[in-house]
């Protein structure tokens, strides 16, 4: 086997592959690269390279189908199908052609490739149950990103990731706490002693009002009512997660019996709290029960 060719291989990396059993094409490779390039690693794992059109490539470009990875650069890339992952022999692949013009731009989007490759094994099934909970605030977020001119839009490009973290995923009644994690730098350092505080009995509850708020703040506004703001819209975004009427089925309604808001700026998210947390996406909620 030639030790040199896998060398030269990294996870990501497309390969022109005529293996068995109809598998013919390019495929991306989705082993970590320290089984790549290790002789005693008989097995490649990889996936076929597959283009994407309308909303579907348009979910995968903004994460939120951890089946389809990018592969490439930019808007033209093309997309890994974890769905169809096979393991080769290596002796396989060996000396098979490597395609040009997938490679990474940068470190972070290579990154990026191999944490969705975790991403699609380590999802955690949310309870059927809490999905009619969280769906309401997934749709306003999907709806709402993409439009920058919207003041909910603006704020939320200002935010890294929600995290839903449950006090027992396991019970009835179960509290949930949405995490709205903001850029570094977003939220200001409260001084220790403050003259005082700012009234916020005006301040909107509405989380679009809020969002208007938020982008209204000038450079050096009170660190108080920036953080103020914050949190209420956290609270705002934690209150859309209210199941509709026609989704109060059997056990939906007894699933949460409450849902709180709260705002960490990403430099300071406790470790803690990432490890009880789980990415707010619809892709890591098992499917909904039958209606």
């Amino acid at each position: 086997m030639g030790e040199d060719y896998f060398q030269e291989l990294r996870q990501g990396s497309v390969v022109e592959y005529s293996g068995h059993a109809g598998l013919a094409g390019p495929h991306v490779v989705v082993s970590q690269t320290c089984d790549v390039v290790l002789a005693k690693r008989e097995y490649l794992q990889v996936a076929p390279l597959v283009e994407l059109e309308g909303g579907e490539r348009a979910r995968a470009l903004n994460h939120e189908n951890p089946r389809f990875p990018r592969v490439g650069q930019g808007s033209d890339c093309s997309f890994a199908d974890l769905a169809r992952i096979v393991s080769v022999l290596k002796s396989e692949v060996d000396g098979s052609p490597v395609c040009r013009g997938y490679e990474f731009a940068t470190e972070a989007d290579s990154r990026d490739f191999g944490l969705s490759i975790g991403r699609w094994f380590g999802r955690f099934a949310v309870p059927d149950s809490v999905h009619y909970w969280l769906a309401p605030l997934q749709r306003l977020v999907r709806s709402k990103h993409e439009k920058s001119e919207s003041p909910i839009g603006r704020v939320l490009n200002q935010v890294a990731e929600i995290r839903v973290e449950s006090n027992d995923w396991n019970s009835s009644g179960m509290q949930l706490t949405i995490h709205v994690i903001v850029d570094a730098g977003r939220l200001p350092s409260l001084p220790d002693e403050m003259d005082e505080l700012p009234d916020l009995s005006t301040q909107p509850r509405d989380a679009n009002a809020l969002a208007e708020q938020i982008i209204r703040l000038e450079p050096g506004e009170d660190p108080f009512l920036v953080s103020a703001l914050w949190s209420m819209f956290a609270e705002a975004l934690a209150a859309k997660c209210v199941p509709g009427k026609s989704q109060y089925i059997e056990g939906v309604a007894s699933a949460v019996s409450e849902v709180v808001g709260e705002v960490h700026s990403d430099d300071e998210f406790p470790l803690s709290k990432m490890r009880k947390s789980e990415q707010l996406d619809i892709d890591f909620l098992s499917p909904p029960v039958p209606l």
